[in-house]
């Protein structure tokens, strides 16, 4: 814990005012002729400009569609990759592995990929203060030509190491990215357009698990000989994006929250917003670092210590754990296992798969395009729902199939339904939630204490599976149901929706919460409600209660 407090900062936010822009500079904030004056706490909406939509292509494109490719990259060449492994100990140490220590031997390469981003989850604090989000994100992209290299040349060296160490790096670069794609997303979108913003990466994420499906067919590249060149292909949307990420700017609230840049934030703001009268954004993030000028950046021990977030805190805990023990990662590692148990034809299996990762896209697709209109509790909450009831389904399925042999089929269609469930909003809302309720000082030690979660229960998961689903047989996946239903009744109790709400709004609606705590009984039950577990403002008026 003492390191991941160290990697959260602390630094202290920039309290002194900021220079004021000479009329004339490029960074005046003065309307332009025939505008009027903006007005501070106004209108702070933007619509999509070619800027904004580009940055969020090429982020998504360069740095989080290769976490959805790496999950998904080892599922049909696992059959090559043993028989390398074996091989190549035959030619070490003359024989070959056992079945027990070459699934372990092949376990670790599938899930050192999560110990390498819990890594790098680890991280993020620390890079995101030093070099910033758009800094972050360039530098991150070098790790992926490093595994590249490690895994494209382990077959011509012989050397199994190179392909785990290759994967821990993927790891490492997922971690990192993770987190600041969201929270870069997050801070330079407007807040009618976070939602639909935010989702995009995960779109991009359902688009690597389906790129993979797709080059893994026998046709492609899941032949034999192909697997190192398969495992190395992330090197080309990384190129892309070290090359052109360096146009667009830094986000524009960390360069006036933390390096009390104005004139900078306001030059980022109007490249990215496509207008020179950016006067209430700024006001907007003035007040909110007026609000933080006697706070430093928090750390992550004082995050889990700090009582007014710890609603926060708490939601951010479940929901990102409950996006991995959800199951989600059993199935993306383990799909092709999965449909052998259920007797489908090998031949057919790759096929299939890629049907899978063809839902996952159109789902993505639906949840990105309309969470800006039915919100972020809907989304996620259906989709926790579809996916648990979906994994009792599983079980029920491969328990009768001996009796009903079309049940295999059922058994398809529940994996298909565990996948678009998450598609529709757990893969992208956590994410998205953490950059949401928290305010900047507290926003980096969140996405530590989430990803870290995310990464430890990738690592389960993938690590245990095989050795549960040994153990359990078609048990196994009521754990995964019983985890989703679990946190889907968390979220529609706790947690408020968000859409159309500024850091600042979502941060008193947790306030009135805790205000609640300290009203007489008799009272609370004369308050009104707002239908989201958080009392309306108004209600406290009467009450003498008031927002900290």
């Amino acid at each position: 814990m003492g390191d991941m407090s160290q990697a959260a900062g602390p630094g202290p936010l920039s309290s002194s005012p900021p220079p004021a822009p000479s009329p004339g500079s490029d960074c005046s904030l003065a309307p332009t002729v025939g505008k009027g004056t903006p007005q501070p706490g106004g209108d702070i909406t933007g619509h999509l400009t070619f800027p904004l939509l580009s940055v969020t292509l090429l982020v998504s494109f360069g740095s989080s569609m290769l976490y959805g490719y790496n999950l998904a990259v080892v599922n049909s060449p696992a059959a090559h990759i043993k028989a390398f492994y074996n091989t190549t100990w035959a030619r070490r140490y003359g024989h070959g592995l056992a079945p027990g220590p070459l699934t372990l031997f092949y376990s670790l390469t599938v899930s050192i990929f999560a110990l390498g981003g819990l890594v790098g989850s680890l991280l993020v604090g620390l890079l995101v203060e030093r070099y910033g989000r758009n800094g972050t994100l360039s530098r991150s992209a070098l790790l992926i030509l490093l595994a590249g290299g490690f895994m494209g040349f382990s077959r011509e060296l012989g050397s199994p190491e190179m392909v785990i160490i290759g994967r821990s790096i993927t790891g490492l670069h997922s971690g990192i990215c993770l987190s600041v794609v969201p929270l870069y997303l997050g801070e330079i979108a407007p807040k009618n357009l976070r939602g639909f913003l935010g989702l995009v990466p995960s779109v991009f994420i359902c688009l690597g698990v389906f790129f993979a499906q797709v080059l893994g067919l026998p046709e492609l590249l899941g032949e034999g000989r192909f697997w190192p060149l398969f495992l190395s292909v992330v090197v080309v949307p990384a190129s892309l994006q070290l090359l052109l990420l360096h146009c667009f700017p830094e986000s524009p609230r960390y360069l006036l929250i933390e390096r009390n840049e104005v004139c900078g934030a306001t030059k980022a703001l109007r490249q990215f917003l496509g207008t020179p009268d950016v006067q209430d954004v700024i006001e907007e993030m003035k007040e909110e670092q007026r609000s933080l000028s006697s706070m430093e950046m928090v750390s992550v021990w004082q995050l889990l210590r700090d009582r007014s977030v710890r609603w926060q805190t708490l939601s951010v805990v479940v929901v990102n754990a409950g996006m991995q023990l959800s199951g989600i990662d059993a199935i993306w590692f383990y799909t092709t296992i999965i449909f052998e148990n259920t007797g489908i034809p090998v031949s057919q299996i790759p096929y299939t798969t890629v049907g899978t990762g063809a839902i996952e896209v159109v789902m993505g697709l639906i949840g990105c395009f309309t969470i800006e209109k039915l919100g972020r509790r809907p989304l996620i909450i259906t989709g926790f729902c579809t996916m648990g009831i979906c994994s009792a389904g599983i079980t029920v399925s491969l328990l009768l199939q001996t009796a009903l042999p079309w049940m295999r089929y059922v058994v398809v269609a529940c994996v298909v339904g565990i996948i678009a469930g998450f598609c529709m909003g757990p893969a992208g809302i956590p994410f998205l939630m953490t950059a949401e309720l928290f305010t900047q000082s507290h926003r980096p030690a969140a996405y530590i204490v989430g990803e870290s979660l995310n990464w430890l229960c990738n690592f389960t998961v993938g690590f245990i599976f095989p050795f549960l689903q040994m153990s359990a047989g078609a048990f196994c996946y009521l754990v995964f149901c019983g985890i989703c239903l679990l946190v889907a009744l968390y979220i529609y109790l706790v947690i408020p929706e968000t859409k159309n709400k500024t850091f600042m709004e979502i941060s008193h609606i947790f306030a009135t919460r805790r205000s609640l705590l300290s009203i007489p009984a008799h009272l609370i039950g004369m308050m009104k409600l707002d239908g989201y577990g958080a009392l309306e403002s108004s209600s406290l008026e009467g009450s003498g209660s008031s927002l900290p």
